[in-house]
């Protein structure tokens, strides 16, 4: 009998010894598995982002015409969150915006369209792992955010509104970063049809082409004598010249305020390409 105590007293205490042993690796394993997690949350999210959400929200958040940035500094400090009324985390605010969606507009904001609901619990097409990647993808930018929070300081002779101002050598690459990026072109006129496309499509030319024909036609109401003219124009006098079919007031009025004539020549150059 006393053997088979023994036994069983060296059993139980090998059986503490080894989960003592599994209980220090523990932690370092579950941290593992988390940060692991994580990236494979946050590769989804950007996919997944990449294929709803840049549309409104620009390729990496920083916003554009049709929906606000969701990149930035007031996003992740508590601003924004203060702004809605917000008394949550902001993990639980972009859960429940990217779930249910935004029906009605924010005060103070005047974007063509409303956030549609993407949850299917909601009614929308994703399921809630997918929600939930979106969510991590987002929460990815806190650090540069914050970092960032200081706007990069625009240097340069800004534009205005003067379509015959002399440019300097235009980049069009350079106008392509500005396009799909900060200034958000892309968002209304290559990703949706909130405005004229630039590219070539349904049996119309691009929008090169289109800007040397629309000059010459009776409807035209702007002052442009040639098509970089009217490029410019539609630029930097968004409503001097309302194409039918689209509404003014949608473009933001205030693009000469905020790029340089290098900025103007850059993006000029690659509006040009569309032929």
């Amino acid at each position: 009998m006393k053997y088979y105590i023994l036994v069983g007293m060296g059993a139980l205490a090998g059986a503490v010894v080894l989960f003592a042993l599994m209980g220090i690796g523990e932690q370092p394993r579950m941290e593992s598995f988390a940060r692991s997690y994580n990236s494979r949350r946050i590769e989804e999210g950007a996919a997944i982002f990449e294929n709803n959400c840049r549309t409104c929200h620009g390729p990496q958040g920083e916003g554009t015409p049709l929906g606000p940035t969701l990149n930035n500094a007031a996003m992740f400090n508590g601003e924004r969150l203060q702004a809605f009324g917000w008394s949550g985390t902001l993990e639980d605010f972009l859960r429940g915006t990217i779930s249910a969606g935004r029906p009605v507009p924010s005060e103070g904001t005047n974007y063509p369209g409303r956030m549609p609901t993407w949850s299917e619990a909601y009614g929308g097409p994703m399921r809630i792992d997918q929600v939930e990647s979106v969510v991590g993808f987002i929460l990815n930018w806190e650090e540069r955010a914050l970092a960032g929070a200081e706007p990069t300081p625009v240097t340069g002779e800004m534009m205005g509104t003067d379509m015959h101002v002399a440019l300097p050598t235009g980049d069009s690459e350079a106008g392509r970063a500005l396009a799909e990026g900060t200034l958000g072109c892309a968002a209304c006129h290559m990703l949706s049809e909130v405005g004229p496309s630039w590219a070539a499509k349904d049996g119309l030319p691009g929008l090169a082409v289109r800007a040397e024909i629309r000059i010459g036609q009776d409807d035209y109401q702007g002052e442009a004598t040639t098509a970089a003219e009217y490029l410019i124009e539609s630029v930097v006098q968004t409503n001097a010249y309302v194409v039918a079919g689209y509404q003014p007031d949608i473009m933001p009025p205030n693009f000469g305020e905020r790029i340089t004539l290098q900025n103007m020549a850059d993006l000029l150059a690659y509006m040009l390409t569309f032929r």
